[in-house]
């Protein structure tokens, strides 16, 4: 028979009562099941034993008017909520309905999430056709109202601007397609994609300048590859500046020769 409580129950218990002033109510009572269970398995001497009872007990009867727990045992609010007690001998069965009372927390915080992304699925949905169809009827500024709300809405959703450069870009709306993809390159700088559809909508608009620079941020992120020289050719091809689209052709073909875009451009000027 024990003097002392084990330093893993104690630590335990002490867990739990943090836990449960946070409000980090599955995770106290998870621990609180451990602290139990290993109670189950040990003999202590009767004031230690007491001791523990009156920590564990205060956790119980502060756990069950927790505002998280209501719905299992005031489920009438009658503000009489169900208790749950600590019995010599039964500390298994305690362990296990505090087992259960967290597996039910955890299934519902997950049925929350779960609805919650529905609704922001279908509210993102909503706001894309509205916007698309919008469009279709000719209605532009309308339709770039809405495609951007969803920007503003979901702002915090990871590549939400890479997506709606790509449909802003669909729709031929290529200046705020190109403002998407710069915001997206600024959060998020190793996403190629994003470099991708910057340089395809200045292009399409003929801003060259703007395109060049989005280039050289590839180079200084991602390094000089053959493919970008070639790319970066045909940029100055099409803006007219044969000397710099013959360089970067020649340094394409240095590391690449057979490297088409660079190849392409170095036909073409030799035609003039």
């Amino acid at each position: 028979m024990l003097t002392t409580a084990p330093k893993e129950i104690r630590e335990n218990i002490a867990r739990a009562t943090g836990y449960l002033r946070r409000d980090e109510v599955e995770r106290a009572l998870l621990t609180m099941s451990e602290a139990v269970r290993q109670l189950a398995e040990i003999k202590l001497v009767r004031s230690v034993r007491a001791e523990l009872d009156i920590q564990i007990g205060d956790f119980l009867a502060t756990v069950v008017r927790h505002s998280m727990l209501q719905p299992l045992l005031d489920p009438c609010h009658t503000g009489k909520p169900r208790s749950i007690t600590l019995q010599p001998g039964k500390e298994a069965a305690l362990s296990t309905v505090l087992d259960g009372l967290a597996k039910i927390l955890q299934t519902a915080a997950e049925q929350s999430l779960q609805q919650e992304a529905e609704v922001r699925l279908a509210r993102k949905k909503q706001l894309i056709s509205s916007g698309l169809e919008f469009l279709r009827e000719g209605q532009v500024a309308k339709g770039r109202a809405f495609l951007k709300r969803m920007v503003e809405e979901f702002s915090d959703e990871e590549g939400i601007r890479l997506q709606m450069g790509q449909i802003f870009a669909a729709a031929g709306l290529f200046a705020e397609a190109a403002a998407m993809y710069e915001e997206s390159i600024s959060l998020q700088p190793r996403d190629s994609a994003a470099y991708t559809g910057a340089v395809a909508a200045w292009m399409e608009l003929r801003e060259y300048e703007k395109a060049e620079k989005v280039y050289k941020a590839v180079l200084r992120t991602f390094g000089g590859h053959a493919s970008t020289f070639g790319k970066m050719a045909k940029l100055y091809l099409a803006w007219h500046k044969k000397q710099a689209a013959e360089d970067a052709a020649l340094r394409a073909l240095q590391t690449d020769p057979e490297q088409a875009d660079a190849l392409e451009v170095m036909a073409a000027l030799d035609k003039h």
